[in-house]
């Protein structure tokens, strides 16, 4: 597939994954310019259609879903007979990825990813979805530690229709983490997902989920027959209500856990405020988060870490080598000389440094000239780097959240409203520093709150308007605007029928209104090709239709005088429409001479003169006495040669 072009807009350029039903690719939309994750079915499932179904209803139940900790489904469609789905691509990692790269990790980091997962699932369950397939492999970490999402709701479906969850006899899921009741009666539910949340919290908190076994019937038995133990049990630090957390969580009685990842998440965060001792935090625990996703290894520390800030500038302690101990530490004080005297062989020093002996006066020296460097060099560090911090994230905030944030980085913040096409309305989705950016302890941050996309209501006066009137509004509303014509028997000629989107609704500012056009009330014109050129013209003119005939050479003489080729074809047109026939010539054409009131014989004569045959039509009297009193075709019709003119005699 890499190379190809979806629907002339997604390009593929590479391979990201591979599941049991479909292959994730890294494209690029060339209409938006922005790089997304390409979902493709594998060929071998394009023909049942049970599975292109659920497939589909992985765009259906996603794309339903706006949220911060889902990933956006932006379009789906077919591609030469393959499904596929075109989703957001979260650069960073699974949390699968960061389990094989840790192992466990600490209750903190566990609770600060499970809670946006639960935000995300709890979403889903208010929407009336089920994940049915919460695991790691379906969690993403943005490759700077912020963002988690949960991925994959292509086994979600709508909870007043969850029937049994399994297809073709295998549980849908994943059986590591599949609850006891989708095992024992192939249902679902949102206290299923809470389970299958529970395993992975107890997984973050072990390094390894709580059933192992040789084979999958053997890890479901022991779903469905065995408690889940607590995690301290493995990991002895894990804190006591963590433990009844993910206990209450795996109950194998779904009426014992949480309702819901909603009171799920109430739970956990009520266990993290008294693990820390807090009674406000960020919901989603990027605090927590920052440097998950980086590589393990000791800290770096800058060296201005290391520079001290003097206290007071006009003092400084002199450090004396080692060798010179009866003398310790010298203080210089900034005071007048207590003598004059000269000491032999140097010159005259003020206060203590004139009882000096030449060797401690030159360390004396170089100890000031230490001290004052680092005066200036730890003033230089605080104009140039201490002044300032680091610019935190605003994105993805509410208003209130981002106050909160500020607050607490010793920021101050001031808001900017703006319409934006892809930013959730009420949340931050631009600001000033940028975030990792540098600022002034104290300084004024300005982010930029998302008023939702800039839309436009489409006049529903617009009807029955003209096409020129009714593309003029529409431009000056800020539309770009595109035709397309139909027939109307309501509509006159020229005049809008109908707008897509539908006149009345709201539609983005800037994006493109297709107007459909009547061409008036229409008219069937029937297949004329192979009949002859006097049927066809005695057609057109029932149907009030303008026509012109153009006579071309044909090498098929079972053609001569018969229509070839139409223009329109047949089908609906307008009642001002000029038909186009070719009628073959096959043999050359011939003016049919006036033969009425002639005898039999005499008229027989002139026709086979002109290259004519003449057919007798009734009247009992010989050749040459009875008379022609009508003829076909009439006098003066083009007909091919050696024609047969039916003469009529009496």
């Amino acid at each position: 597939m890499v190379g190809s072009v979806l629907e002339g807009r997604y390009r593929i350029r590479g391979r990201i994954a591979r599941g049991g039903m479909a292959t994730v690719y890294d494209a690029v939309d060339e209409r938006l310019e922005r790089t997304v994750a390409v979902k493709i079915m594998h060929p071998g499932y394009a023909s049942d259609p049970a599975f292109v179904h659920r497939f589909i209803q992985e765009a259906r139940s996603a794309a339903a879903l706006s949220h911060p900790h889902v990933v956006a489904v932006y379009d789906q469609g077919v591609h030469e007979g393959l499904a596929f789905l075109v989703m957001e691509q979260v650069q960073g990692r699974t949390l699968r990825d960061v389990l094989t790269a840790r192992g466990r990790l600490p209750a903190s980091d566990a609770l600060a990813i499970l809670d946006p997962v639960l935000d995300a699932l709890a979403a889903a369950h208010r929407a009336g979805m089920v994940h049915r397939d919460v695991k790691p492999e379906n969690v993403l970490i943005g490759s700077d530690g912020r963002a988690v999402k949960v991925a994959d709701f292509g086994l979600a479906r709508a909870v007043a229709s969850v029937g049994p969850t399994s297809t073709r006899g295998v549980v849908m899921g994943t059986v590591a983490y599949v609850s006891p009741e989708q095992i024992t009666y192939g249902q679902a539910s949102t206290r299923s997902d809470v389970y299958s949340a529970g395993i992975m919290l107890f997984e973050m908190l072990t390094g390894s989920v709580p059933y192992g076994g040789d084979s999958s019937v053997n890890i479901a038995f022991q779903h469905v027959h065995a408690d889940v133990p607590p995690p301290s049990s493995r990991a002895p630090l894990v804190p006591p209500a963590i433990d009844e957390l993910a206990m209450r969580a795996t109950r194998r009685d779904p009426n014992a856990r949480p309702a819901d990842a909603g009171a799920f998440l109430d739970e956990l965060r009520i266990v993290r405020d008294e693990i820390d001792g807090r009674s406000t935090r960020s919901v989603s625990g990027t605090g927590i988060l920052q440097g998950l996703n980086q590589p393990s290894g000791p800290p770096t520390i800058t060296a201005s870490a290391a520079v001290p800030v003097p206290q007071s500038p006009g003092q400084h302690t002199q450090v004396v080598p080692r060798g010179h101990e009866a003398r310790g530490t010298a203080m210089m004080p900034n005071v007048a000389p207590l003598g004059g005297g000269h000491r032999a062989g140097g010159p005259s020093l003020p206060g203590p440094l004139n009882r000096l002996n030449p060797q401690q006066r030159r360390l004396a020296l170089i100890a000031s000239i230490v001290v004052f460097a680092l005066i200036a060099a730890s003033t230089g560090w605080y104009l140039g780097v201490g002044r300032y911090t680091s610019t935190p994230s605003f994105e993805g905030l509410n208003r209130q959240d981002a106050t909160s944030r500020a607050k607490t980085q010793g920021l101050q913040i001031e808001f900017l409203e703006k319409n934006d096409d892809k930013a959730l309305n009420g949340r931050v989705f631009d600001q000033s520093p940028d975030a990792d950016g540098r600022i002034r302890k104290g300084g004024t941050v300005t982010v930029t709150i998302s008023k939702g996309p800039n839309v436009i209501t489409i006049p529903a006066t617009l009807a029955k308007k003209s096409k020129g009137e009714a593309r003029a509004t529409l431009e000056k509303a800020g539309f770009k605007v595109t035709e397309d014509y139909d027939f109307s028997d309501d509509i006159e000629s020229n005049k809008l029928i109908s707008t897509t989107p539908a006149l009345g609704t709201k539609a983005k500012y800037g994006s493109t209104v297709l107007m459909l056009i009547s061409r008036g009330k229409g008219v069937e014109l029937p297949n004329l090709e192979g009949r002859s050129r006097e049927e066809a013209e005695q057609r057109l003119q029932e149907l009030n239709l303008q026509f012109t005939i153009e006579i071309v050479e044909s090498d098929n003489p079972d053609q001569a005088g018969k229509v070839i080729d139409q223009d329109p074809r047949s089908g609906q047109v307008s009642g001002d429409t000029t038909v186009k026939l070719k009628v073959a010539q096959g043999q050359a054409q011939v003016e049919v001479p006036d033969v009425v009131g002639k005898r039999f014989n005499e008229a027989r004569e002139i026709l086979e003169e002109a290259g004519l045959r003449a057919d007798r039509q009734g009247g009992g009297r010989g050749d040459n006495e009875a008379r022609v009193f009508f003829q076909v075709p009439s006098a003066g019709d083009s007909v091919a040669g050696n024609s047969e003119v039916r003469l009529f005699v009496g």
